[in-house]
């Protein structure tokens, strides 16, 4: 494996100007709250060309360097409760580590390393991959990479690079603390990357006053625990929620985690039959639901396809506020983490049709969004940092399912500046098919699902479900491909 640390001339490994004068920059609550703080995102940007490593390591470099310098800064505890701040040197030396970069080489091409299901343009129905998420992790990443920030080393760079060459395709594995970014700043970060590469100049990203992301700030005890919503719990209830999950993860312990591909022809010709079956019953004022809505609605129910419980399931959605809120504006890239959460209550998900699930996710996005529960949403979430609480919204006495959709992050991403162009070779598809994770290890995953892309004719998402219901989900996908009947 090639390795190099990412300064711009030679180095011994060290961090070089770490002792020199520095900037300590404390984070935003939106960054570090519970389990944010210890939570590295791995992104895998998979792109059918062969890509000019020194090109894009050199952008990098100047990204850092000339328009992202907090990237090449340490994240660091400066208190005794684990607060997290920036240790930013004043000034870059050459030596200065900005980022990690690794490489390694295939020898095979990328179809031929059979990592992926085999998706057909004639293909409408969902598949599964071969390998899960963690089983390319493993292939595609160093094992000496941190998968967590309580695993990093005192020296460790912010950004770790891994390029993965095939004969016909490069991997490109990104490694990032959730603390820095969300999957929408990954993506500005990755476009201002490339247009470096291009010989263009990115837009200037946001930068915004401290406090200017925490939502109101005179929010009652009261509110701050309004049952049903997104709220502060007390120790006894906490415990009581954590209590209703027990029975299933202690008799069926195991998990079956899959790549699934749902392609684009199944998931828009559900949405819009539903769309339009829903406005007959609600009126044609009744929002139209998303590919987002369909997915999200049929994967919770697949998630308790079988369960007997008739109890309430929260279903939670985190949502991107850049566009939504006045302080991040849709047209300026914003690097931090700018989300809030959406929230529906719901019978038991296998007991309700497809249709009417998807309506009720619309809903509560629409509601969510609303510029006030935004704030709600960010003072919340404060309180938990405050507090020292982690994130999971469910009342005692229900169970829960949560979603991430990152498909909107990569929309603008083309590696095209960066292809290596050869005598014969066809016109490459430079949109990445992006995949990944940003979980907490060593808990279960069957109560969370990722929406990781949409990319060749498909969506690509990251589910598990326990292993003792997985045939019933394999059969229901046999017996009814197209969901006719879900």
């Amino acid at each position: 494996m090639e390795t190099t640390n990412g300064a711009s001339g030679p180095t011994n490994g060290s961090s070089g100007a770490w002792n020199a004068e520095s900037r300590i920059i404390p984070l935003e609550p939106l960054d570090q709250w519970k389990p944010i703080d210890n939570i590295r995102t791995f992104v895998f940007l998979v792109v059918r060309a062969i890509l000019n490593e020194e090109a894009m390591r050199t952008a990098l470099n100047r990204l850092i360097r000339n328009h992202l310098p907090i990237l090449g800064a340490r994240l660091e505890a400066i208190s005794k409760d684990g607060n997290l701040a920036y240790r930013l040197p004043t000034s870059f030396t050459t030596d200065y580590q900005l980022f990690h970069w690794s490489s390694d080489t295939v020898d095979s091409t990328f179809a031929d390393a059979q990592l992926l299901p085999k998706v057909m343009q004639t293909d409408c129905e969902i598949l599964h991959g071969p390998c899960t998420i963690p089983e390319l992790e493993g292939k595609w990443t160093p094992s000496t990479w941190p998968k967590e920030r309580k695993f990093e080393r005192s020296d460790t760079p912010l950004l770790l690079v891994h390029i993965t060459r095939y004969a016909d395709a490069t991997v490109v594995a990104l490694n990032l603390p959730h603390a820095v970014t969300d999957q929408m700043g990954f993506g500005c970060l990755i476009e201002a990357w490339m247009q470096l590469v291009k010989g263009e100049t990115p837009a200037k990203f946001l930068e915004l006053e401290p406090g200017t992301l925490h939502g109101l700030e005179n929010l009652s005890e009261k509110e701050l625990r309004r049952k049903n919503t997104f709220r502060i719990m007390s120790k006894s209830e906490r415990v009581r929620a954590i209590l209703n999950f027990m029975p299933d993860l202690i008799l069926n312990s195991n998990e079956v985690r899959r790549l699934l591909f749902l392609p684009i022809s199944l998931i828009e010709g559900l949405r819009d039959r539903h769309t339009k079956a829903l406005k007959a019953k609600y009126g044609e004022e009744a929002p139209a639901l998303t590919s987002g809505d369909i997915i999200i609605a049929l994967l919770a129910k697949l998630a308790y396809l079988g369960r007997k419980t008739s109890r309430t399931v929260a279903i939670t959605s985190a949502m991107n506020c850049r566009g939504r809120h006045p302080a991040l504006p849709a047209d300026k890239p914003y690097l931090h983490n700018g989300t809030c959460y959406a929230l529906l209550h719901t019978p038991n998900p296998d007991q309700v049709s497809l249709a009417e699930l998807a309506y009720k996710h619309r809903l509560a996005l629409v509601e969510g969004l609303k510029v006030e529960n935004i704030e709600r949403s960010w003072a919340v979430s404060r309180a938990h940092w405050k507090r020292h609480l982690s994130l999971h919204i469910v009342e005692p006495g229900q169970l829960s399912y949560s979603s991430t959709n990152w498909c909107g992050a990569w929309r603008n991403l083309d590696f095209g500046p960066a292809v290596v162009s050869r005598e014969g070779d066809e016109c490459p598809n430079t949109s990445p098919l992006v995949l990944g994770h940003a979980l907490q290890r060593a808990y279960p995953t069957r109560y969370n699902t990722q929406i990781m892309c949409k990319a060749d004719g498909g969506f690509w998402c990251d589910f598990t479900i326990s292993a003792k219901r997985f045939p019933l989900v394999e059969k229901l996908l046999k017996s009814d491909p197209k969901l006719s009947n879900v």
